[in-house]
């Protein structure tokens, strides 16, 4: 496994948080198959495995270094991902390392490959206010108050490795409208610790 993925300090606490919203929003629809593209750290399946053992889970990822079932371009999906294979695919923090103008075509393959729905995440980097409130009548609310200038272009820097982000490179309307040509978008929030990771909960049309 890559020593990035193996660290703490890759593995942070906003990340956790990141892999709890995945691991919930999978299995509270009970899938017997997902597709993981981008194993990653392996945190997920693992726990996935663990929480609901009978669940087929499939690893998609490039580096061969985090030992995924598979070795692929997501791009370039091989068999045996015929149409519906998979229940549901989880696609986290991963296509902003594709050009944008490819990431249509990657939501197009998404969706010939799942039966039911896919849990997407991509980065979303702007400046915000939280506001949060934790009192008994009340319980816990939560308002995340957005930066309203948005900033197209995407300046990338040192040792980073994305090609775009969500306002930088390519917009949010631009995402969802991609997105609203293949599947009904259930729900959209942000990971609320760093509000940096953008969730889709995405149901396949048709």
């Amino acid at each position: 496994m890559s020593n990035n993925y193996s660290t703490l300090k890759y593995n942070s606490k906003s990340r956790w948080l990141s892999y709890w919203y995945q691991i919930s929003e999978l299995l509270s629809r009970k899938p017997d198959s997902i597709l993981v593209i981008g194993k990653g750290s392996g945190i997920v399946e693992q726990t996935i495995l663990k929480l609901q053992p009978n669940t087929n889970v499939v690893t998609v990822d490039m580096d061969a270094s985090v030992r995924p079932d598979i070795i692929a371009d997501i791009r370039n999906l091989p068999l045996p991902f015929e149409t519906n294979s998979f229940d549901a695919i989880l696609c986290c923090q991963v296509l902003e390392h594709l050009p944008f103008e490819h990431v249509h075509a990657v939501f197009a393959e998404f969706h010939r490959i799942i039966k039911h729905f896919a849990v997407i995440s991509l980065p979303q980097r702007r400046k915000h206010l939280k506001l949060e409130i934790d009192m008994p009548l009340l319980r816990q609310k939560r308002l995340i108050l957005k930066w309203p200038l948005n900033r197209k272009r995407f300046k990338n820097k040192p040792g980073n490795q994305h090609l775009w982000e969500i306002n930088r490179g390519g917009s949010y309307k631009e995402v969802k409208i991609m997105l609203s040509e293949y599947f009904k978008i259930e729900k959209s929030f942000l990971n609320e610790i760093n509000c940096e990771h953008r969730f889709f909960i995405l149901e396949k049309k048709w």
